[in-house]
């Protein structure tokens, strides 16, 4: 197993931070471990972007979001970010800086809506939140500011977050109200039927947590809407970017997705980085190929919406 450089420092550094097992402990600690990652892996906030905090009413209630709006846009597009972190931890908060460089790199307004998590809130409620955040976004466009086209967003997103990508442009196509132009996804999770009665890697313990917390009905854990890999059709979906690595244990799903695309006559790229883990872009101020890559996505992503 070789690594790309710098790749070793990050694991130590996210190890130090996050102890073994830390699935295990209570929902709060979680989500403040998680969080501490910010600090562990820090990074500037770029001066190109301003900003703020709003709700916005949906269907589903009033839904918090966080707008970043470049000083400059380079044009009407939008990119919405949902944040990973097995549906559990992680917040707008916790991806605060991604979201930001991805503005600041595109040229684009993004939002980052947060999102009701498991186990208080188990599915359907996160993936009903992010669809009726992008309907209500349509329908009132005036949310974000001026000079943007909201009813044809790229829906970005890592790990749980490229789920939510992937189940919500699902849901639009499904449902209709928003035509989404782009799905920008980073190592998604797009089968959680196979980690439900857990396995035999070391990953299998964490993940089963995941999958059981966010869906603990076996009976649900194939909907498409959970698990598109298991059961959902893949026609007439938008164009996509996937960013995968060599040694990320959910690789095999973003490869099944794009030669599910692929075969549905969807236009895919798939980029498979080699030495590198699951969700390494906190690492791009220390993993020169990370670096690159995260260019190449925001590259891709803002190409897509403003096609």
């Amino acid at each position: 197993m070789k690594y790309a450089d710098g790749t070793d420092e990050f694991l130590a550094r996210y190890h130090d931070a996050m102890p073994e097992n830390f699935f295990e402990r209570s929902v709060a600690e979680q989500r403040r471990l998680y969080l501490s990652l910010s600090d562990v892996f820090p990074y500037q906030l770029p001066a190109s972007v301003t900003i703020t905090d709003h709700e916005i009413g949906t269907a589903e209630g009033s839904l918090p979001f966080r707008l970043y709006r470049p000083t400059e846009p380079v044009g009407s597009g939008l990119l919405v970010y949902f944040h990973g972190g097995g549906f559990v931890v992680g917040s707008p908060d916790s991806h605060n800086t991604l979201a930001a460089e991805l503005a600041a790199n595109t040229g684009l307004v993004t939002v980052a809506p947060d999102f009701r998590q498991a186990p208080e809130h188990p599915f359907p409620a996160t993936p009903e939140d992010c669809y009726a955040f992008l309907r209500a976004l349509a329908e009132h466009p005036e949310a974000v500011g001026g000079g943007v086209r909201t009813d044809g967003p790229v829906l970005c997103g890592d790990s749980s977050g490229g789920n939510l990508g992937v189940c919500v442009a699902l849901m639009c196509r499904d449902r209709g109200g928003v035509r989404p132009k782009g799905q920008g996804l980073i190592g998604p999770v797009l089968d959680f039927a196979r980690w439900f009665d857990g396995g035999e890697d070391d990953f299998a313990p964490e993940m089963q947590y995941y999958t059981r917390s966010y869906c603990p009905d076996r009976d649900l854990v194939t909907h498409p809407y959970v698990s598109p890999l298991v059961s959902a059709r893949f026609h007439d979906l938008p164009p996509a970017y996937i960013m995968s690595t060599e040694f990320d244990e959910l690789r095999e799903d973003s490869v099944a997705y794009a030669d599910h695309l692929r075969r549905a006559g969807i236009p895919v790229q798939l980029v498979v980085e080699p030495g590198l883990v699951h969700a390494p872009v906190r690492g791009r101020s220390i993993i020169p190929q990370v670096a690159d890559a995260w260019k190449r996505f925001c590259a891709a992503v803002g190409a897509m919406a403003t096609a």
